[in-house]
């Protein structure tokens, strides 16, 4: 008898492995937008992971070649990241232009290195010989000479690159951002560190005035040589000749490079004609390391074999680029999280259906484990299946997204598809983990049951207690309600530890939401019905009672919408309020009649001779210099812990509103000023000096505090004066120091301005007088501050675009549903049917039942959008977004679209139920 015993177990046991491949066979079509759930967030991450390991190879490999014939790399920078000059490349994100000033470029054909780190992988012996770094952060004349005389020496060129922008004759801009235009200095033959370029077109640029281009380039703007260019840098600008065409690493995206002769780009484009990297390249019979050894023992200068750096920056670019995996792969898992509900949803339906096989299958002695285990195993099945469709439709997204990158100009070498461990087995794991907790309630519910209450008819799952979900729910809405005010309202707290409340309230907001919204939607749903139905008479009423009939399957079906569009409501919050408080400073804080700015599509700074050009048109008053420099007050930077800052030439009063509140802002003198909340967070007394920083060196001096003001956009934390800046980083004489951010003009008394209008002629003789320098824009404060919502919206229809996979995957959810409930329903609509419905007439029931379901999650989401949006925005009022507003229009659109969501999800579900033949289904 045991042995009988286990052999029918073993024998159970493969039956319902049997029975649960044939069920899923049998009911593809019921599982098969649940695979698809899957498939789209797995999709997401899996092409995330690839497309990022494949920029991560394309780069590692740019570098590689850029560094394989460089035995030294010499540089003037003494941070841990240097690679800044007074020209600034690196700016605080979303505050400052980049990738500006004369820097070192990007790693590539005809390029230098844009960051040098320190010789942190350098022998230990090697770093204590080497002497402490220079403040001047530039390689003196005298020294490069010197580098050039060394025995130990074959080559030496100098690795500087300038960001620029390119012109024809009639000032046609030659558009490449997103990608960079550079500038840099040609080397070719015997000169060449890193090897012979490639002149595919013409010679190479050998006098003052030539110009060689990029070969995928000179092809994209249609350049040829002997074809005339104007050339603007921050501190230049130039008319060329193109001699010749060259091949580059870099021949996708939107790249310009520009190169000139080596003895041009130092004389016309280095400020003081100094550079601050070198790539130097080892004599015969001489070692890079023992070439690296004898030029830190020389020199005081950061030194580094090319390989450390190489290894160096790949690892910093494998550190950027991990930000854009991660960012890709949190969408990801937001569309997955909403297919957790559809995956739930899908098999709480599948197994009420299947209560009279469950019945069957424990009658016949079938355990409640195996039962449970045979959902699991279906679940298994679709997340196996759904997790590897979702890897190979990540391969295709990478294609999109490469092919939208290349249409768009965006300057991102492609590198392929890269199918790393990781791009499989993250999306695999997660996807299969994520159905099986799904299922697992509905698995569990499948094994509960007894055979007795399964064989009887009706829903089970309509008529359970709500009392205790619903009591939970409301517990979690009051903590998460109560935590989100504490973290919006609790000035004493920093803002990051605020917003983690928020976040962590935002969590059980919507958990709490998800828990009550059965009870909410059993008295929602058909007062929403009343509303969508009344047009339609019987049959409205008809959706509206079947949309009642089981809460918790209509809450679930549209909290995958509630959900996405919550994302949406809060994100759209965030961007008005950004929008908004831009306006408020440019209408409040901005007293100055133009703003002359560089392009605000590149983040291009305004060259120095552009303020000579302002200066001496007719009618102009004062003109402010808005400028940014690598400098800090004691080691704090203004934007974001960055070592930057702004300095002020000029009056601030004559271009911007300051209210002073403690000694003197006119920054006419050597120092600095700060508005109160800095200065009292620091402890900044008046009258007081504090130590001024060049970057993260100890190189400065002390600089007082000349005054205090109210907290303003436009200056920001605090702010230096020009004298201030010149004092810690010198700059080159006619030279601003740093870059250049805005040029604040105010006309000139009798022209207008201030209570006067401006005579659009002063505008249009400003845009004349710099309209050599291309670059510059000239608008009033309210242009401006439309050009700055532009790039706003720029930003957020990026977000939008990637939440649109969750409000994908919510319409696959109602889809489902309907589906679902087609099949569930079927004998109840062929009754209808044989009593006289129309098929139009079931059509039009189904459709509004989605429209209720789709009505309910919008409603829903707007309201937790809006209370989040309110939360983060208010969080962040203290670093600038302080205009709380409000997206009514777009609040307005979602809720009408979510009403054409739900006639959408139902289309196929009402044609196949409108299809039902009458006396078939009854006969079921």
């Amino acid at each position: 008898m045991p042995k009988r015993t286990k052999g029918v177990r073993v024998s159970g046991a493969a039956a319902v492995g049997r029975l649960s491949l044939r069920t899923i066979a049998a009911h593809k079509v019921r599982l098969l937008l649940t695979v698809l759930a899957v498939v789209l967030g797995t999709a997401f991450i899996a092409g995330s992971l690839m497309f990022t390991a494949g920029l991560s190879r394309t780069f590692d490999s740019l570098v590689d070649g850029e560094m394989k014939n460089v035995d030294a790399v010499v540089s003037a920078s003494p941070s841990p990241h240097g690679g800044t000059s007074d020209g600034g490349d690196a700016q605080p994100t979303g505050t400052q232009p980049r990738n500006s000033g004369d820097t070192p470029g990007a790693a590539g054909e005809g390029q230098g290195i844009r960051e040098m780190p320190e010789a942190t992988g350098a022998p230990a012996d090697r770093a204590a010989a080497q002497p402490q770094a220079v403040s001047s952060r530039r390689i003196s004349e005298d020294d490069l000479r010197r580098i050039q005389e060394m025995p130990q020496v074959s080559q030496v060129n100098i690795a500087n690159q300038v960001q620029a922008v390119a012109a024809r004759e009639n000032g046609e801009t030659l558009n490449s951002a997103p990608a960079p235009t550079m500038l840099q200095p040609f080397y070719d033959g015997e000169e060449s560190v890193k090897g012979e370029t490639h002149i595919v077109d013409g010679a190479a640029p050998t006098d003052t005035g030539d110009v060689a281009i990029n070969a995928s380039a000179a092809e994209a703007h249609g350049v040829k040589v002997g074809d005339r260019l104007k050339v603007v840098t921050s501190r230049a600008q130039d008319e060329v000749t193109v001699t010749g065409i060259y091949d580059s690493d870099i021949e996708t995206g939107g790249f310009i490079g520009l190169s000139v002769a080596a003895d041009t780009f130092k004389e016309k484009f280095l400020q003081s004609g100094e550079p601050r990297t070198l790539y130097v390249g080892a004599a015969q019979g001489t070692t890079a390391a023992e070439l690296v050894d004898s030029l830190a023992a020389e020199f005081p200068y950061s030194v580094q074999t090319g390989e450390e750096v190489s290894e160096e920056l790949s690892a910093e670019i494998s550190k950027a680029l991990s930000f854009v995996s991660y960012f890709l792969v949190a969408f990801g898992l937001v569309g997955l999280l909403v297919g957790t509900f559809i995956i739930a949803n899908t098999f709480s339906m599948i197994v009420a259906q299947r209560m009279r096989e469950f019945a069957l299958l424990r009658a016949l002695g079938v355990s409640r484990g195996q039962l449970t285990a045979s959902v699991v195993l279906e679940a298994v099945v679709v997340g196996v299946l759904g997790s590897a469709l979702g890897v190979l439709a990540g391969m295709g997204l990478v294609k999109v997204i490469y092919a939208v990158l290349e249409s768009t100009g965006a300057g991102l070498p492609a590198g392929g598809i890269v199918l790393t461990p990781l791009a499989v087995a993250l999306p695999m794991i997660v996807g299969v983990l994520v159905t099986i907790l799904s299922a697992w309630a509905p698995a569990r519910s499948a094994g509960a049951t007894r055979p007795v209450e399964a064989m009887r008819s009706g829903d089970a799952s309509s008529s359970s207690s709500l009392v205790g979900r619903t009591i939970a729910g409301g517990l979690a809405l009051t903590v998460g309600v109560a935590v989100a005010l504490a973290g919006a309202l609790g000035d004493g707290w920093s803002t990051k530890t605020r917003a983690i409340l928020v976040g962590a309230a935002a969590v059980l907001v919507i958990l709490g939401t998800f828990l009550a919204s059965p009870a909410v939607a059993r008295r929602a749903v058909p007062a929403i019905g009343r509303i969508v139905g009344l047009p339609f008479g019987t049959v409205g009423a008809l959706a509206r009672k079947n949309s009642a009939r089981n809460p918790r399957r209509t809450a679930t079906t549209a909290f995958a919408l509630t959900l996405g569009l919550a994302l949406v409501g809060a994100v759209g919050m965030l961007g008005a309020s950004m929008k908004a408080s831009v306006a408020e400073v440019t209408e409040t804080a901005v007293k100055a009649d133009f703003v002359a700015t560089g392009p605000s599509n590149s983040g291009f700074p305004v060259p120095n001779g552009a303020v000579d050009a302002v200066q001496e048109t007719p009618g102009v008053g004062a003109v402010g210099v808005l400028g940014s420099s690598l400098v800090n007050i004691e080691g704090i930077g203004a934007f974001a812990g960055q070592p930057f800052a702004n300095y002020y030439g000029g009056n601030p009063h004559d271009g911007i509103v300051v209210d002073t509140v403690e000694g003197t802002t006119d920054l006419a003198e050597e120092g600095f000023i700060a508005d109160t909340k800095t200065a009292a967070s620091h402890g900044w007394k008046v009258g007081e000096s504090y130590p001024v920083h060049l970057g993260k060196t100890p190189a400065g001096k002390k600089l007082p505090l000349l005054g205090t003001y109210e907290p303003n956009q436009a200056l920001g934390p605090y702010v230096l004066s020009r004298a201030g800046v010149e004092g810690v980083q010198p700059s080159a004489q006619g030279q601003w120091p740093g870059q250049i951010m805005a040029l604040m003009v105010t006309a000139a008394p009798g022209e207008g301005g201030g209570e006067q209008s401006v005579p659009t002629e002063l505008q249009e003789e400003l845009r004349e007088a710099t309209r050599d320098y291309i670059v510059v824009q000239v608008l009033t404060p309210a242009e401006a501050s439309g050009e700055a919502a532009v790039m706003v919206d720029q930003m957020l229809n990026i977000l939008y675009a990637l939440l649109a996979l969750a409000i994908i995957v919510a319409i696959l959810g109602i889809v489902n549903t309907l589906a679902l409930n087609v099949i569930e329903r079927r004998q109840e609509i062929g009754m209808l049917r044989a009593i006289g419905t129309m098929r139009g007439q079931i059509r039009r029931m189904i459709t509004l039942k989605a429209v209720q379901i789709a009505v309910y999650g919008a409603i829903v989401g707007v309201l937790i959008g809006l209370g989040l949006g309110w939360a983060f925005v208010t969080v962040l009022a203290g670093e600038g977004l302080e205009e709380l507003a409000v997206p009514w229009l777009q609040l307005v659109l979602m809720l009408l679209g979510s009403a054409l969501v739900g006639v959408v999800a139902a289309a196929w579900p009402a044609i196949k139920a409108g299809r039902t033949p009458p006396l078939e289904a009854i006969a079921d």
